[in-house]
């Protein structure tokens, strides 16, 4: 628009001055070298109008040509980038499908021309990992480190891949360095879950159990199981390496609140039970049993294998009588008699326990107990109803 009004400003000056200049032409001279140019007035200015209209077509032509040009190159552009799109598209679906060669080809092709090409590179590695094809894998996750400055998603992704071939070593490795906040995100303490029992971490393990299940990462019940787990297991390789004074060393500085779990305490004395130290582990037991009747606790006292049982049994009678209808107490009771050849008591405690609550243990060891008492018509029919449990 300003080049137009340019244009009438100088025509609107022609035909005011033409006239004006008709009876006085004057001349122009124009020296340049040895080269002159002479001519009127009025022809100069044509001139001079000419060539400037010559310089704004040019700079049109050339303007026109430039954006024709752009246009020309952002169509490739987003055709590729919408190819790309599609490619990508296709090789989640065939992912999806379980077709990883197919898969491979599709999403590292369209990676160049990707707006996420770090993410075609990431599936493009987990669909080589299940060819079997390792190298390949490592190849686009170093491509997929090279293309994002933020390599979390590449380190989670390879820990991922490694968990699956069950390299649980370099899994660990991966997270390790991720940054602090990345290691606290869902994803990555789901993995930890699976890593660090299995190479046998068991602090590290009961560390991050309590950390898991606040964050709703595992049931109640799974809760309880894998913390029992972690637990006798640190408390075993405690025992077995360190000794028994390690694990109560270890039991005593636990926080309160770890200790009034009896699935801990449970695992603690049976640790000591399953390293030989059932001396040990009923020092520990004695006090426990005073102020909970628990069954776990009651199950690893059955399991003591020691020289003189009667201090045992004789507390035992006494939290029998705070307790007079504990059918896993009577058992237990029964249990030592029987240990010690005692078979009338033991036989006696044991019906005292089917007549609360019957059980496969309490039928069997009412069956061993007839027939140590030789009478075996008695322990073939209580054996049948053990086996009926």
């Amino acid at each position: 628009m300003f080049k137009v009004l340019i244009l009438l400003a100088c025509l609107a000056l022609g035909l005011a001055l033409g006239p004006q200049l008709a009876g006085n032409k004057g001349y122009v001279l124009i020296a340049f070298d040895s080269y002159t140019v002479e001519m009127s007035v009025t022809s100069a200015l044509f001139v001079s109008f000419i060539c400037f209209c010559i310089l704004l077509f040019t700079i049109w032509l050339l303007r026109w040509l430039w954006l024709s040009f752009s246009r020309s190159t952002n169509w490739w552009g987003d055709r590729r980038k919408q190819k790309a799109i599609s490619h990508t598209q296709q090789g989640m679906l065939a992912m999806m499908r379980g077709d990883y060669q197919h898969a491979e080809k599709l999403v590292s092709k369209a990676a160049t021309y990707s707006s996420a090409p770090a993410l075609n590179y990431l599936t493009a590695a987990e669909a080589a990992q299940e060819q079997g094809q390792d190298k390949k894998r490592d190849k686009y996750l170093e491509q997929a480190t090279r293309m994002t400055n933020n390599d979390s998603a590449v380190l989670i992704t390879q820990a991922r891949l490694q968990i699956k071939q069950q390299n649980f070593s370099a899994a660990l490795n991966s997270i390790e360095q991720l940054p602090a906040e990345s290691r606290k995100q869902a994803p990555v303490r789901r993995m930890l879950l699976q890593i660090l029992p299995e190479l046998g971490q068991w602090q590290a393990y009961v560390e991050l159990l309590p950390i898991a299940y606040k964050a709703q990462l595992l049931e109640d019940s799974h809760y309880q199981v894998e913390l029992s787990r972690s637990y006798q297991a640190l408390f075993l390789e405690l025992a077995n390496t360190q000794g028994a004074d390690k694990v109560a060393a270890y039991w005593n500085a636990m926080p309160r609140k770890q200790k009034k779990s009896m699935t801990i305490a449970a695992a603690a004395c049976q640790a000591l039970v399953l390293s030989g130290d059932s001396a040990a582990a009923y020092q520990l037991l004695g006090d426990l049993l005073n102020k909970h009747h628990d069954p776990e606790l009651l199950a690893v006292a059955a399991k003591l294998q020691l020289s003189d049982p009667y201090p045992l049994l004789q507390q035992l009678k006494g939290l029998l009588r705070k307790s007079p209808n504990n059918a896993a107490l009577l058992n237990l009771i029964a249990q030592l008699h029987l240990q010690q050849q005692q078979w009338p008591e033991a036989k006696d405690y044991f019906e005292q326990s089917i007549n609360i609550v019957a059980s496969r243990e309490s039928y069997q060891g009412l069956a061993e107990t007839y027939r140590q008492l030789e009478e075996p018509q008695q322990a073939m029919d209580y054996y049948r109803q053990a086996l009926t449990m």
